[in-house]
């Protein structure tokens, strides 16, 4: 199964990064990308993906604000926050807005396996089964944390 993802960061780097990362790995295909939240939610509401990848600080506007036009747009995408920001203090109040994951940018390397695993148990979450996204549970905690 192929998924298709939605990447919104204001960095056109990071988003070019995560594309081929993703590429590369195969079972994914960006289906759009957007700078800012305003056009992030217009791609997503567009493309409807299985996933979104989203960046809590795009520029001056606060990520976190998208997630329940997200939700409401795109009932069936599982939002997942990809941020800088220290899990610690993002991770449970991204989870209360109705984020489904939080992936660490600086562990970029496993984004990857995490959508897989996360995507996995979030179609099991829409099916009615109580579950917790893998990646919380299994991930690492990063220095510093």
């Amino acid at each position: 199964m192929t998924l298709r993802v939605v990447v919104i960061d204001d960095s056109s780097d990071l988003r070019l990064l995560v594309r081929r990362r993703l590429e590369v790995e195969g079972g994914f295909e960006v289906v759009a990308e957007a700078g800012d939240a305003e056009s992030g939610l217009a791609a997503a509401e567009a493309a409807q993906p299985d996933v979104v990848l989203l960046d809590l600080m795009l520029g001056h506007e606060d990520g976190a604000e998208l997630v329940g036009p997200l939700m409401r747009s795109c009932p069936r995408t599982m939002i997942a926050a990809f941020s800088a920001l220290a899990p610690e203090t993002e991770e449970e109040r991204l989870r209360r807005l109705g984020a489904f994951s939080y992936y660490p940018k600086e562990a970029s390397e496993s984004l990857a396996a995490w959508i897989r695993e996360d995507h996995a148990s979030f179609v099991r979450a829409l099916a009615g089964e109580d579950v917790v996204a893998p990646s919380a549970l299994t991930r690492p905690r990063l220095s510093g944390t």
